[in-house]
Formats: structure tokens, C-alpha cells, sequence
């Protein structure tokens, strides 16, 4: 069995429970329900309009910058390579705020995502719960090709194939 996507900004993205997504102002806004007391924001860029090399680091500060994410020091950092480009996230961790930042290349241009919570909560095992379905959102995501007409094989072998290596993939941590 597949997994349960949303058609929401121009993307395809993983159903997760508890989650709820609108968009507004070119920004998909994620929101938990209950008691999480962060943010997901996740926008996306078409390939021609990236400026640059898909490098880790001009993925991770085109990312930043199209999140309007501080330039706080980095907690922690991931890097792969993928047959679309580069995948990655950072944790940027400020004074009052922690941030994890994800990136990722699909053939269309690159979608950017960040969770953001109060800096305070960023080492809880609820707040790493919440990074860890954001992290399976950001790694499922995909452009919404059947929105442009696509029902394609391609379209179908790109979602397929992500969700085999969503499978594989392991976790990772904010701090």
C-alpha cells in the first residue's frame, strides 16, 4: 500500500496524523494538532530559478534564506546525495528559537522546509517526535505533478521509488 498524500502549494505531501496544512502567501504552514508549540513552513523553487550550484552548502543557504531562518550557529548537520541532488537538514539553534531546516532536489527544482519551537522545548521527546514526522514530510515531498496533468509512468515511478526509500531511510535528531 501506497502512501496517503495531500495536493496543498504545488506539492504532494505525506498524510501524517495530527498534521493539518494550509498555504498562504506562496508558504505551506504545517500545524499540529495539540499541544505543539512549533511551526512548519515549507515552500519550494523551480530549477531554472536557482541560482548556483546544487552543492550541500548553497542548498542549505538558499534554504535558510527562502525561510528567512537566522543565521544562528549549527547544532547539527546531515548531508546525502541522491539521484536528484543533494538531501540535508541543519538545526540552528539561536537564543530563543531552535530551527531544523531540510532540503531536497527533485527533478522540477528544490522544496525547503523548517520547524521552528521556542529553543527551550527543542530537546524534548515530544519535540523530537514532531522532527521526525517532519522530517518523513520533507523526504516524501514531492511537486504535484498530477496537478499539471501528470499521470504519467515517470510520475509514478518518482513516487513510488520515494516511498521505498522513505522506508529505508533512518531517523535523525535536533540536537
Amino acid at each position: 500500500m501506497g502512501i496517503s498524500r495531500i495536493a496543498v502549494g504545488g506539492l504532494m505531501l505525506e498524510q501524517v496524523e495530527k498534521w493539518s496544512f494550509d498555504f498562504h502567501g506562496g508558504i505551506i504552514i504545517g500545524r499540529r494538532d495539540g499541544d505543539d508549540v512549533g511551526l512548519l513552513c515549507i515552500r519550494h523553487i523551480a530549477r531554472n530559478l536557482l541560482p548556483g550550484p546544487l552543492t550541500h552548502e548553497h542548498c542549505l543557504e538558499a534554504a535558510r534564506q527562502m525561510l528567512n531562518v537566522p543565521d544562528d550557529p549549527v547544532a547539527n548537520l546531515d548531508a546525502l546525495e541522491t539521484v536528484c541532488g543533494p538531501y540535508g537538514a541543519a538545526t540552528f539553534v539561536g537564543a530563543t528559537d531552535a530551527r531544523r531546516v531540510w532540503y531536497c532536489n527533485r527533478p522540477p527544482g528544490m522544496i525547503v522546509g523548517v520547524y521552528s519551537c521556542p529553543a527551550q522545548f527543542a530537546g524534548d521527546a515530544v519535540c523530537s517526535m514532531i522532527r521526525g514526522e517532519c522530517r518523513r514530510i520533507m523526504a516524501s515531498a514531492v511537486f504535484d505533478r498530477p496537478s499539471w496533468g501528470g499521470d504519467d509512468p515517470l510520475t509514478r515511478v518518482l513516487i513510488d521509488g520515494l516511498e521505498g526509500a522513505e522506508r529505508d531511510r533512518p531517523g535523525e535528531q535536533m540536537r
